[in-house]
């Protein structure tokens, strides 16, 4: 089952900063809210993506040995050149070193899978602090923290990527996994009530729509029914979760 849309959108920029005090370099930590995605520059030039839910930490200056940040969540780095002082990127499962490259980092503290995702030029991620792989473009790392076990294959890079420029991307994927991506994005807990459901394979690419529109697509393109079953109060500041039901259908 496939559900294609494409509506161009202006995709929202909006982000928080928060400063601390650390010594004469102040550290900014941005972090993003559900549905908003954040596209900045750090202080050598280099650009960063932040997906939703996400927060990145970095110095006003880096230091003259390496330029470190921090970050939980996922986000997207179009690294400055600078083989001198390398670009390293910190989550709580792994770290990635590059000097100038294009990668994607997916890191959700809720995710039992870290993963990386090189576009160009290379990294290398070190997994736990213990074994470094180094990676070519086009292949992505999944490094499971339950096992500490991990795979490198080659794939289609823009579908991990994809969501910096607000277009969710599905190619046969399993409905478990579409609900948890969009889950991420849009601040949703879905309930499965038949387990089987997680497993139907599940086509499509979303750009620009609500998720409202999304779950339209989804009950219309697959055998399912979407309910909501929580009272959000919308004035909540902490962006308490929407619980969707997602039942079976016997389509005739």
């Amino acid at each position: 089952a496939a559900a294609v849309l494409f509506i161009p959108v202006f995709l929202l920029s909006a982000y928080l900063f928060i400063q601390q005090g650390q010594g004469n370099v102040r550290t900014l930590a941005v972090r993003t809210n559900p549905g908003v995605v954040s596209a900045f520059d750090l202080p050598d030039g280099s650009k960063v993506w932040l997906n939703a839910g996400s927060s990145l930490k970095y110095p006003t200056q880096f230091n003259d040995k390496q330029r470190v940040v921090s970050m939980q969540g996922e986000a997207y780095f179009e690294v400055e050149s600078d083989k001198e002082h390398p670009f390293i990127v910190k989550t709580k499962q792994l770290t990635v070193e590059a000097t100038g490259t294009a990668f994607n980092v997916n890191a959700y503290t809720s995710d039992n899978v870290t993963a990386v995702t090189l576009v160009k030029g290379k990294v290398a991620v070190t997994l736990d602090k213990k074994k470094t792989i180094s990676l070519s473009p086009g292949e992505k790392i999944d490094y499971n923290l339950a096992t500490s076990l991990y795979n490198v294959n080659k794939t289609n890079t823009y579908k991990w990527c994809s969501w910096k420029d607000g277009i969710l991307i599905f190619r046969d994927d399993p409905l478990e996994y579409v609900f948890k991506r969009l889950g991420q994005t849009y601040n949703v807990e879905f309930i499965l009530k038949d387990a089987e459901l997680g497993k139907y394979s599940y086509k499509a690419t979303f750009e620009g729509e609500s998720l409202n529109e999304i779950l339209r697509l989804l009950e219309m393109s697959a055998p399912i029914r979407c309910k909501e079953v929580s009272n959000r109060n919308t004035n909540n500041e902490k962006f308490e979760k929407q619980r969707i039901e997602v039942s079976r259908i016997v389509r005739k």
